[in-house]
């Protein structure tokens, strides 16, 4: 083998132990009893250890370093992936193996005891180990550098080339926007009870329908799973092995139906890779802004538009026999409702953004030290009540809702944010090119869409910077006008 070859194969052995680590995570996610959280801790602390151990090496700066010394001998693709695997490297060899195994112990233990907080509702469960993985991730801030702040660091590894000198405007404007345009959205749904929907919706029948709705998108369950989980998400275990999970309330099957939508957009984008870079950047995503645009996509562009249950309707009734008595435009209409609420991953489109704004503002606070753990409840619940203008009932509702803080995922989630963003400006562009309705939406032809996806987005791995690929695809870099302009059209015809 060249050096190239040894260098891929050496990233391939290192995805190797990734994948098990993924896989041993989302095994703890769903199947693991609780008595063994104690040992899956030391296990993955174990194996990220060896992972890192093996990238930091000097075989593998060596073999990069001749790689970058020969680059006339490397095809465009190949340089993409040596120049990523350069990323990794540098990012990695600036963190102790030492501390790359606590901190992933300490996360895997924080899970856990996540877990149990948000159940018994008791925040103080949790907050030892939230200190201690804010503590580790100031430290892997210092380890890696930052210009401005600790929290640029942080966010970099999610989104490359974000900071908050730049986000933290749009997200100033988005906030005063949504404020001052909500008692108009409201007012659009306003005639449709919270409870409009609830009724009896049996769980095999919610399991067989999003089965359904998700291979129509296209998603391969040859290559693919689907599962219950606390917290909803999807996870790449393999190049034909992505994991889908999601919740069931057997009284409200739209939390089910739109968390598979979304995760299942998440999967589109993993199985969209082109086969033959497996193992390579170029068969992985460039960042979670563009990931999150491909789940806001499917879940709320195609999900929610009216298309969709004047073609899902009569095969929906037979699924879920309750659905019978509305009609597909009240359904619409209902899950549609605009009204403030606690919990994010149910929350309406409009409101949406508020509560990733409200997340970016504490986590910026906590990395700064300028918010103690102790006081983020109090904290949480003035700032609910100051953007929603409600009453935050207990922390499980409240500051324990999400997973992200205790898998050590700070600056995470502002790209939830700008995956809204991301996804309205590829939809319109999409829109336009397949003819308007996304070459019609009707009779669960989704084919054109995600082939137009495939072509502008999910082929090109790593090859471009966030920025790039969305100016690629849609000829402009991230404008927030698309949103806008979709949720004003969406809520004006409802």
């Amino acid at each position: 083998m060249n050096d190239y070859e040894k260098l891929k194969s050496q990233f391939k052995e290192i995805g190797y132990l990734n994948r098990t680590i993924a896989l041993l995570d989302w095994d703890h996610e769903t199947y693991l009893p609780a008595k063994g959280v104690d040992y899956r801790a030391e296990q993955q602390a174990f194996l990220s250890g060896l992972a890192h151990h093996r990238l930091v090496g000097n075989q593998i700066r060596d073999l990069i370093e001749s790689c970058e010394s020969n680059q006339a001998n490397l095809d465009s693709h190949q340089q993409v992936n040596v120049r990523e695997w350069r990323k990794d490297y540098d990012r990695a060899v600036k963190l102790p193996t030492e501390f790359v195994e606590l901190f992933e112990k300490t996360c895997s233990l924080a899970k856990a005891s996540w877990a149990e907080a948000r159940k018994k509702n008791k925040f103080e469960i949790f907050s030892d180990h939230l200190g201690q993985i804010i503590e580790l991730s100031r430290r892997k801030a210092d380890y890696y550098g930052f210009e401005h702040t600790a929290y640029d660091a942080l966010m970099d590894v999610y989104e490359p080339g974000c900071t908050t000198q730049s986000l933290t405007p749009i997200f100033a404007d988005l906030k005063k926007s949504i404020v001052e345009w909500l008692p108009e959205a409201i007012e659009a749904t306003g005639d449709i009870s919270a409870d409009f929907l609830k009724d009896d919706y049996p769980l095999e029948g919610q399991m067989k329908f999003n089965e359904v709705v998700s291979k129509s998108l296209g998603f391969d369950f040859e290559s693919g799973r689907i599962d219950a989980t606390t917290h909803p998400f999807c996870t790449e275990l393999g190049p034909h092995d992505i994991r889908l999970t999601t919740r069931y309330e057997p009284d409200d099957f739209t939390v089910s139906l739109y968390s598979v939508l979304h995760e299942a957009g998440h999967g589109l984008y993993e199985q969209g890779f082109c086969s033959e870079h497996s193992g390579t950047p170029m068969a992985e995503a460039v960042s979670l802004g563009i990931h999150e645009s491909q789940s806001r996509l499917w879940e709320n562009k195609v999900g929610r538009a009216p298309e969709f249950w004047k073609d899902w309707y009569s095969i929906a009734t037979q699924f879920l026999p309750a659905l019978k008595r509305f009609s597909p435009e009240q359904i619409t209409k209902a899950i549609n409702r605009v009204s403030p609420s606690f919990i994010r991953v149910e929350a309406d489109e409009v409101t949406y953004d508020l509560h990733i704004i409200l997340r970016y503002e504490l986590e910026k606070a906590l990395i700064a030290g300028d918010l103690k753990v102790t006081e983020i409840p109090a904290v949480w619940n003035e700032q609910f009540k100051l953007m929603f203008g409600l009453e935050v009932p207990n922390d499980t509702q409240g500051c324990l809702q999400d997973i992200h803080w205790s898998m050590g995922g700070f600056g995470y989630f502002p790209t939830y944010s700008l995956g809204n963003l991301n996804s309205a400006q590829l939809y319109a562009v999409a829109d336009k090119a397949l003819g308007g309705k996304a070459g019609s939406l009707l009779e669960g032809n989704y084919q054109g869409l995600l082939e137009w996806l495939r072509s502008n987005v999910h082929q090109y791995g790593k090859q471009y910077s966030p920025g790039q690929l969305m100016e690629q695809a849609t000829g402009e870099q991230t404008l927030p006008k698309y949103h806008w302009n979709y949720l004003k059209e969406r809520f004006a015809n409802l």
